[in-house]
């Protein structure tokens, strides 16, 4: 009985951790994706995902006319791609293999441990 505590102890005192990959570009947000979950898989790690986020829409709305014509106005939008990759069982080289990967500079990589 004593050992199946303890088993129980040892895998609630494993890390776990989710990160979000948030980006503008979806090509770089996937080739970056396929670099992390590669690396996940090849450190050992149990992975769930990863698992596609809603993208958020911001709009911008610029009247082309400085002063006089308000009616003619622009809109841009500006669209976040984003993924979450969540990790249940942490291999024993998961995290030098994280904190050693080169993501290009366009996507945000938020790692968070609990």
């Amino acid at each position: 009985m004593s050992e199946a505590k303890k088993t129980n102890v040892k895998k609630e005192l494993a890390p776990k951790l989710r990160i979000k990959l948030k980006s503008y570009d979806m090509k770089m947000l996937e080739s970056s994706l396929g670099k992390v979950v590669g690396l996940l898989i090849k450190s050992g790690a149990e992975i769930k995902g990863p698992i596609p986020l809603p993208k958020k829409r911001k709009l911008y709305t610029v009247l082309k006319a400085n002063f006089k014509f308000k009616d003619a106005r622009e809109q841009f939008e500006r669209i976040t791609y984003s993924r979450m990759i969540d990790v249940t069982e942490t291999g024993s080289k998961t995290m030098e293999y994280l904190q050693n990967l080169a993501i290009p500079v366009g996507v945000l990589v938020d790692v968070k441990i609990f």
